[in-house]
């Protein structure tokens, strides 16, 4: 408890002087933001992320702390707009995921898809395999950042989750259950937002645990880490789909994602944004916690974590629907 005050006093400190400062941008009232708040808070997610993973977790890998390092710069100048273009953002994260998935050894070898595994038993195509996995969960995290705490109460559960089943992890738990904790309190308060830097850090620092979890411990199942990370993957696959589908450029941001229809429905019968925006998270993220429950016990049953994987699936485009049409 000790540790947690001090990180929670340092990271308020940190959040208050870069405020002051305004070396970062606050609030800008973008299209994702504006479910939030309308005063201006600081885009400093990612920078106290960052320091305390530097404080905490840098193990002399110089190579993997760069690329660490690299996605969260990326961000900033996401943040400042300094580059614009999706595009460029895009093949930017590219180069950055790659860069990891070679430098710092990971591999995803048993996906229990016989055809699949054979073809990323070659390691060029794995590293491409890896690379595709972290863009996924690196986006879909960004698209998920639309709502406090709906993104740093997603993930974490997910390391609440680790935590309980004891797995041994490249970074300790504690630590993270701190810093998290510290973050998803401050977003609550509307004192910080992550920034595109905080939502492509957590994406990148998630990616990298649970490939590594994976890597280092047979007994569990691989689709357990599908389950944990299947909320913003399934988020920005679908809202590809539904993008080609209406001839739009997937890499345009619009708000048609779940969670803002939910929020939108809430305020039209509240009408009282902030209350309505933290409802929304409880929902969805208390919808996970009962699915990371369910799944925690059965970390290890293949067919068990398809079936949840596929209803988790089918409730989601049920619940779209319907919140489309009502």
């Amino acid at each position: 408890m000790e540790k947690f005050i001090i990180i929670f006093l340092v990271s308020t400190l940190i959040n208050e002087l870069l405020l002051r400062t305004k070396l970062l941008p606050s609030f800008t009232g973008d299209l994702h933001q504006k479910f939030s708040s309308i005063k201006s808070v600081p885009l400093t997610g990612g920078v106290i992320l960052l320091i305390f993973y530097t404080y905490f977790f840098f193990n002399n890998n110089e190579l993997i702390y760069f690329c660490f390092f690299g996605i969260f710069i990326l961000g900033i100048l996401s943040d400042l707009k300094k580059i614009i273009s999706a595009n460029k953002r895009f093949l930017f994260q590219t180069i950055i995921c790659f860069s990891l998935a070679m430098i710092g050894e990971l591999e995803i070898t048993n996906t229990r898809i016989d055809i699949l595994d054979k073809i990323i038993s070659n390691e060029i195509f794995n590293i491409l395999f890896v690379t595709f996995c972290i863009l996924i969960v690196i986006n879909g995290s960004n698209f998920i950042d639309g709502l406090n705490t709906l993104s740093l109460g997603y993930y974490f559960l997910i390391i609440c989750s680790l935590h309980f089943l004891k797995f041994d992890l490249a970074f300790d738990s504690v630590n993270l259950i701190y810093i998290f904790l510290t973050l998803l309190i401050l977003n609550l308060f509307n004192k910080l937002y992550l920034g595109d830097n905080g939502s492509y850090l957590i994406g990148f620092l998630f990616s990298y645990l649970l490939i590594k979890l994976h890597a280092t411990n047979n007994l569990i199942s691989p689709y357990f880490i599908i389950l944990l990370l299947w909320y913003p993957a399934m988020e920005i696959l679908f809202s590809i789909i539904r993008k080609k589908l209406k001839n739009k450029s997937p890499m345009l941001p619009d708000n048609e994602h779940l969670h803002q229809l939910v929020f939108e429905k809430l305020n039209k019968k509240i009408n009282k944004k902030l209350f309505s925006n933290i409802i929304t998270a409880l929902i969805l993220n208390f919808y996970n916690l009962n699915i990371f429950i369910i799944g925690s016990k059965f970390y290890n049953h293949h067919g068990f974590l398809i079936t949840l994987i596929t209803i988790n699936i089918f409730i989601y485009l049920i619940s779209y629907i319907i919140l489309k049409r009502i």
